[in-house]
């Protein structure tokens, strides 16, 4: 059987230049965290395949608004905002591991249930989406983008800090232990 990990992160890098690398990022940040944390092997697994191609659906959206300098418009956002549902539902067509799909789709979902798709909050949200929630906020916060440059180490953890509502906090405290001991 083909190895469909690289045919996926390849498509991709080729709708957004900067998605591939911060597919590669998120990834390993995650495989971090899920050291860790002490995750099974099939968890560890599981996690490393999601946060590779956590973004998978932005392949379906407009590649001028994926690649858009500046803020988006209101409309726009909220087009890209669904990615996480186009995500789920290319990658169930897959048959892989039913968690797969459930990890991408719930990855911008917040703990105090303000995130998106569906708003679900706690424990609700898979523990692998809550941990890519978390490290592909760091990636992005730390990555330049259309329109901002990249925030530094320490400032990328104040605005995570700051937003900790968004966060497990348990998950997040270890994170932040990880990323100060790593930074220093």
């Amino acid at each position: 059987m083909v190895d469909l990990l690289p045919f996926l992160t390849n498509v991709i890098g080729l709708r957004d230049p900067h998605g591939k690398g911060h597919s590669h990022h998120v990834r390993d940040l995650s495989i971090a965290f899920g050291r860790k944390i002490d995750l099974a092997s099939a968890q560890m697994e599981t996690l490393a395949f999601a946060a590779e191609i956590h973004d998978i659906g932005k392949i379906a959206i407009n590649e001028f608004i994926i690649n858009k300098p500046g803020l988006f418009t209101e409309a726009e956002y909220l087009m890209v905002r669904h990615h996480a549902q186009l995500g789920a539902s290319l990658i169930e067509l897959l048959g892989l591991d039913p968690l797969i799909p459930l990890i991408i789709l719930h990855h911008h979902e917040n703990f105090d249930g303000s995130g998106y798709p569906h708003k679900i909050k706690g424990n609700q949200i898979p523990l692998e989406a809550r941990i890519i929630r978390i490290t592909d906020t760091y990636d992005a916060l730390t990555s330049n983008r259309g329109y901002r440059t990249a925030y530094p180490h320490k400032k990328a953890l104040a605005i995570m800090e700051q937003d900790n509502d968004f966060f497990d906090p348990q998950l997040l405290e270890i994170f932040f232990r990880m990323q100060r001991s790593k930074k220093q």
